[in-house]
């Protein structure tokens, strides 16, 4: 079983406002970073430390875009604007860190896209013989009403 450090909260709260890092809060206590970063994040989430706040961000690219897409201004741009309130700098690794493993996990999601467009275009091509045979169908039925009908009438 591991041992647990126990460490002053209160102690660490100070020297997180202080503006102290985790690494030299968790080398005076005999802790990992990760234990004092844990109590950061409680900190944080109970109002006791205020988060580390960044500046909004404002992205704008000049992709064009199709002109089928009507939610757009004029100059057919996208613009992003990101206004984080209170975002601290382990949210904001933990972000990029999900963002890198969706990259990671790209090329399989377009085999996988291009595995369900081929298998929608094989479905469609049934679609349209299924229809092809029902037209032939209805073209014989009307064929054999008609000569039924023809032969009611000469009888």
């Amino acid at each position: 079983m591991a041992r647990k450090a126990i460490v002053d909260r209160n102690t660490v709260l100070q020297l997180l406002k202080e503006g102290k890092t985790s690494q030299s809060i968790a080398s005076q206590f005999g802790v990992s970073r990760q234990a004092i970063d844990l109590h950061r994040k409680e900190f944080m989430r109970t109002g006791l430390l205020p988060a580390v706040g960044i500046a909004p961000l404002s992205i704008t690219t000049s992709t064009p875009i199709p002109s089928t897409a009507t939610l757009l201004d004029s100059s057919k741009q996208i613009v992003t604007t990101i206004k984080p309130q209170e975002i601290s700098l382990d949210q904001m690794i933990d972000l990029f860190t999900k963002a890198f493993a969706a990259l990671k996990r790209l090329p399989e999601l377009e085999a996988e896209v291009i595995k369900f467009r081929n298998e929608h275009e094989g479905l469609l091509q049934q679609i349209a013989q299924l229809e092809e045979r029902e037209q032939k169908r209805k073209e014989q039925e009307t064929r054999w009403l008609q000569a039924q009908n023809q032969d009611n009438a000469k009888s």
